[in-house]
């Protein structure tokens, strides 16, 4: 009796102990499952965020080539500009209609409609 009340004992013991690690396993493969998703939707957070930096990289390689066309436009009119204003001062120096044309001073209808500073601005109110 003795040894069958034992064997029950040990029975009983071995189904908890049974049980522990069975809720055990479950447990881990819960986490096992959780993990599993967060390491994917990190990678699909990943891969998001190298779709925008390869746009925004685009964009800012597209901007840079604007800049650089809009730079030589700039340098090209500041050619042009420079380019005129010697021709003007070529023609001053060499035809005298041009020249008694410079000369004259502006009409003060003219100088009136000139842009007035600041402190102008505050005396005329």
């Amino acid at each position: 009796m003795r040894s069958l009340a034992l064997a029950g004992l040990v029975l009983l013991v071995a189904l908890l102990l049974i049980g522990i690690q069975q809720s055990r396993v479950i447990a881990l493969r819960g986490e096992v499952a959780i993990e599993t998703k967060a390491k994917q939707d990190a990678l699909d957070a990943n891969t998001e965020n190298q779709k925008t930096i390869s746009t925004l990289q685009a964009e800012v390689a597209r901007n840079e080539a604007y800049r650089l066309d809009l730079d030589k436009r700039l340098k090209a009119s500041e050619q042009k500009a420079e380019q005129a204003r010697k021709d003007f001062e070529d023609l001053k120096r060499k035809s005298p209609a041009v020249r008694n044309w410079a000369d004259q001073p502006l009409p003060d209808g003219l100088r009136s409609k000139a842009p007035a500073s600041n402190k102008d601005k505050r005396g005329s109110k």
